[in-house]
């Protein structure tokens, strides 16, 4: 299905683009080597449906105020920290006979059986894939079944997930994706017990070093008191 879009050009710019941003209204820029670079605008609710669909690998097809339309992709969407909200997007006129670099998401479907039957949890190391392609042959995302994870001992690697042929993947075939952790065991802390008293081997304390019958000076000395005389 062929993405199109229609927006307008825009001669607002600076500061007083918050009050497009205000009426609902999204500023951006078309440009490319053989676009140039021209200031548009477009609604934000259709910009947000519109990246649902394409994503930033999916070439569309734009119209700058009813002109002809220019293959495009979505380089970059620039978004307020706190709402979320769109304050600028950038759109990008590719030479469609080159290849372009792009980081394709990657979408996780399916139940591995190794957490159902170990209580492990899934784990995954990568969200997305880096390959090189015509931009009309760029993917908009990969697709990765984890139900063939049946045990602890199987993993997901790059080289298992299926592209299309005019599809270069950059990232090393051998690099983990996805595989099940087994369940963390706590181990149980270790509680000392206390020597019981009296225990053999245990030192007398200062108290009970004279011998029985024997008293202790001032200073600390045996007396000799309780020797038979």
């Amino acid at each position: 299905m062929e993405l199109q879009i229609s927006v307008v050009a825009r001669d607002v710019t600076g500061k007083r683009t918050k009050r497009l941003r205000a009426s609902g209204i999204v500023p951006g820029v078309v440009f490319g080597k053989t676009a140039g670079s021209v200031a548009v605008q477009l609604d934000a609710k259709a910009l947000e449906a519109l990246y649902r669909e394409a994503g930033r690998t999916s070439i569309v097809k734009i119209s700058v105020d009813g002109g002809s339309p220019t293959s495009v992709v979505i380089k970059s969407v620039q978004r307020h920290p706190l709402t979320g909200r769109a304050l600028h997007v950038d759109f990008f006129a590719p030479d469609l006979t080159l290849e372009m670099m792009v980081d394709v998401p990657l979408v996780f479907v399916g139940k591995p059986p190794a957490v159902e039957e170990t209580g492990g949890s899934l784990f995954t190391s990568l969200d997305h894939l880096k390959v090189k392609a015509l931009p009309a042959d760029l993917p908009h995302e990969i697709t990765v079944d984890v139900s063939s994870l049946v045990d602890l001992e199987a993993t997901i690697h790059v080289s298992d997930l299926a592209v299309a042929e005019n599809v270069t993947v950059l990232n090393d075939p051998e690099e983990m994706v996805a595989r099940v952790m087994p369940p963390r065991v706590e181990e149980e802390p270790e509680v000392e017990l206390e020597a019981e008293e009296g225990e053999e081997g245990a030192e007398p304390t200062e108290g009970e070093v004279a011998a029985e019958g024997e008293g202790t000076g001032p200073d600390g000395e045996a007396t000799g008191e309780g020797e038979p005389g």
